[in-house]
């Protein structure tokens, strides 16, 4: 079966178990998911047995089993906070990102005795500033808000000498949007160092196996399937 792109900084951490699967691979049995909905919502564990019994784009683990999101082009963000052990999982598009998904993540992980700075995080396979083009208008609009950090965007495509497929091409006339930058600095801003945050640069329209990228389809009609990205902490 293949298995998808590791994390260096979660591998250092011996208690725990996680994944980024590739496309179409099933969460593990007694993985706890929720209905996503490009919400700020995360909740425990519990709220999401069996999966999807409630919305919520991220879930904190209150036991030893999986908690996981599934993803196309957003990006599935795995936290670990080894003073308590705990995991979380979230699903963090840009619509997420801006209604503030990742800071409830971490405040849930802080309210149950975890501390910013030791926080780790890893930022999985999602669409790269290679591919992700948004119009000068949506860039503008999150320009002018007075809470996001600065963004990360070029007029002109970048190049991604990794890439396995042809990267998209420009349908709108916009920019060039590195949606992953502006994650981190968001965590950032919640007070996580930046040793402990870690992007691992898997472009899931031109990088990733095929089936991967939902922009991807709506370009080519290939199809795609969801992935799972889980982690949990070890008996």
């Amino acid at each position: 079966m293949p298995r998808g792109p590791r994390s260096a900084l979660l591998d250092t951490l011996t208690w725990l178990d996680y994944a980024f699967q590739p496309a179409g691979q099933p969460a593990p049995a007694e993985t706890a998911y929720g209905q996503q909905r490009h919400s700020a919502r995360v909740v425990p564990a519990r709220q999401n047995r069996p999966p999807k019994s409630c919305e919520s784009d991220g879930v904190i683990a209150d036991d030893t089993q999986p908690v996981a999101v599934y993803t196309a082009d957003c990006l599935p963000v795995l936290f670990a906070d080894p003073l308590t052990r705990q995991v979380a999982a979230v699903h963090a598009g840009l619509q997420g990102t801006l209604a503030g998904v990742l800071n409830s993540a971490t405040e849930g992980l802080l309210t149950r005795g975890a501390r910013a700075d030791g926080l780790f995080v890893a930022i999985g396979p999602a669409i790269g500033p290679c591919c992700y083009e948004l119009g000068h208008d949506r860039v503008q609009q999150m320009a002018a808000r007075a809470d996001l950090p600065p963004l990360r965007w070029s007029a002109e495509q970048p190049h991604n000498p990794l890439a396995v497929r042809p990267q998209a091409q420009a349908h709108h006339q916009g920019v060039w949007f590195d949606l992953a930058h502006l994650a981190r600095s968001l965590l950032l801003q919640c007070g996580i160092p930046d040793r402990q945050i870690e992007v691992l640069n898997v472009c899931t329209y031109c990088m990733a196996e095929a089936g991967s990228s939902y922009r991807y389809n709506t370009h080519f009609a290939s199809g795609y399937q969801s992935r799972f990205s889980w982690i949990r902490r070890r008996a």
